[in-house]
């Protein structure tokens, strides 16, 4: 009887100190994007669904001026549905090291940069159109967005961060009402506790500066 006690004991306290962690942890936001585990110990459930869908389409710009799409020339992980799994990533934590993986093993001139470009459109332009003739009048005619996100050098290190089309909408809503500007003026600073200490080194940061215009033509990579 003594075994069962004390693994029970055991799982008790395990399960107990895991949930303290978690709770920790997304309390003071530190370490919750460095892996999964805290999905186990935190009930998340996406609570940030939002109404765009995105994708992250990659541009290089090689020495003689030519554009290129930055390709995985394998062929793309496609964990859900057709969409490729680097497009999960819309906070860009691995961007870089795609960059450099797929530049690594393509035959191509020197690469100048590559912009990181944030392709946004209404979730509901996705409906088929049988369903979107049954619901809507109008013609399935989808506008698209694009946000040059961050630009690159040819190893992945960034030259410049951008805001995301999300805050850089909301920043200029706030640049264009004079009634938020003077509140902003007169309110009082805050500490924020989201701090993530190793991201100026790896993920995307934010940036005031203009974004740059969408390259058009984008010959693909050649594996040769």
């Amino acid at each position: 009887m003594r075994i069962p006690r004390a693994l029970a004991v055991v799982m008790i306290v395990a399960y107990l100190g895991c949930l303290s962690w978690g709770i920790g942890a997304h309390t003071l936001k530190m370490g919750i994007n460095q892996n999964t585990l805290s999905y186990f110990v935190v009930w998340d459930m996406f609570c940030g669904w939002q109404a765009y869908d995105n994708r992250t389409p990659l541009i290089a710009e090689g020495t003689s001026g030519a554009f290129y799409e930055v390709k995985a020339p394998w062929g793309e992980f496609t964990p859900f549905g057709n969409v490729a799994r680097i497009h999960y990533d819309v906070t860009n934590h691995l961007m870089s090291k795609h960059v450099r993986n797929v530049l690594s093993h393509t035959a191509h001139e020197p690469i100048e940069r590559i912009y990181v470009i944030q392709e946004i459109w209404p979730k509901q332009f996705n409906m088929p159109v049988a369903l979107w003739n049954q619901y809507f009048e109008e013609p399935q005619d989808v506008m698209k967005y694009y946000h040059v996100r961050a630009v690159l050098r040819d190893d992945g290190s960034a030259i410049r961060f951008n805001p995301d089309w999300y805050e850089q909408q909301h920043l200029m809503s706030i640049a264009d009402n004079p009634r938020l500007q003077r509140a902003v003026q007169q309110s009082q600073p805050f500490y924020n506790t989201f701090v993530r200490p190793r991201q100026s080194d790896r993920g995307f940061g934010s940036s005031s500066q203009t974004a740059e215009a969408v390259i058009p033509g984008t010959p693909g990579l050649s594996t040769n």
